[in-house]
């Protein structure tokens, strides 16, 4: 099974800290280890469209609302007193119901207002989840921060402007930020994100059901995958003062074919299902992977959790609830 230890992060110990998308998959995994390892007290903002508020087994302020509902002044208020905000909340192009108006109104129009509530309220530090797809990059080089980001997607381009957002709170109110750049993120509890399923999630499903796993196209597409307690630890770690104004991939610096991934899948399974290869789709041939030099160098993280390990800690988390919930 995979198993993480929690580093030491003095700058957190008991602090009080707001989380949007805190009944998500990576943040209810993040209140988890701010609770349990960090002693600190958790404001956490969901609205559950993608989320649900019963992955959180730890003792937190819940919020129903969605950000963007939420004027400046009532960010103040929610942020005051407040050390760090953890910025999760996003309305993903894949997601049902997601227009591009909705993408810029959540990703964009609200976190503005996020940022000058954060700003009145005088809070610490803002840590800021962005995305592989600022890149717009589908390979075959490694993505590297120095790279001009040239999203393909409205998501993508939100997340820039998100990043950019960031400079310009800092310029005008010395607002303290770092942003992470994640990449595929996995691990149990990960649920089906607004009915978006992922390579992982789904597949193992379908194992799990007796039915054949599927591949589009000839399975090269390859994808750089971090274990989440590996991810939560790297977004620890940017709340330091060392990461302030610094945006950096968090990513394995590896990419695995859907290919390998699935035959590793089926043998950790036991299963002698033969996948099914479908027609391909819009990733045929793409190597998305992140270069993680910087984020090893700067705060030496990586990601430790070897692949097969928090394969199997997902597929046993789905044994035991039945699949996917």
């Amino acid at each position: 099974m995979a198993e993480s230890t929690p580093r030491p992060a003095s700058h957190l110990t008991g602090a009080r800290v707001v989380i949007t998308g805190a009944a998500g998959f990576i943040g209810s995994a993040l209140a988890r280890r701010l609770v349990e390892s960090h002693g600190c007290e958790v404001v956490a903002i969901d609205n559950e469209r993608s989320g649900d508020w019963s992955r959180l087994d730890v003792p937190i302020e819940r919020i129903d609302q969605s950000i963007e509902a939420l004027s400046a002044d009532e960010w103040a208020d929610l942020c005051t007193d407040a050390d760090y905000l953890f910025h999760l909340a996003a309305e993903k192009y894949n997601s049902p119901g997601s227009t591009p108006e909705r993408i810029i109104d959540t990703n964009v129009t609200a976190f503005h207002r996020l940022l000058q509530g954060c700003a009145r309220a005088e809070l610490g530090k803002v840590v800021f989840t962005s995305s592989l797809y600022a890149y717009g990059s589908m390979g075959p080089d490694q993505m590297r921060e120095s790279d001009v980001p040239k999203p393909t997607t409205m998501y993508g381009a939100s997340k820039v402007m998100g990043e950019n957002l960031l400079r310009i709170a800092n310029r005008d109110h010395g607002l303290r930020w770092s942003t992470a750049r994640l990449f595929f993120i996995y691990g149990p509890r990960q649920y089906a994100e607004g009915g978006y399923k992922s390579v992982i999630l789904s597949n193992f499903e379908r194992i799990l059901d007796g039915q054949a796993p599927t591949i589009n196209g000839d399975g090269r597409q390859a994808l750089d995958y971090v274990y989440i307690d590996d991810c939560i630890e790297a977004l620890v770690a940017l709340a330091g003062a060392e990461t302030d104004g610094m945006t950096l991939n968090v990513g394995s610096g590896t990419a695995v074919s859907i290919e390998q991934l699935t035959a590793r899948m089926l043998a950790l399974a036991s299963s002698e299902l033969a996948p099914i290869y479908s027609p391909p789709d819009w990733t045929a041939g793409s190597i998305r992977c992140a270069d993680a030099s910087s984020i090893q160098e700067i705060i030496e993280w990586s990601s430790t959790t070897d692949l097969d390990a928090g394969l199997e800690a997902v597929f046993s988390w789905m044994s035991d609830h039945g699949g996917a919930p």
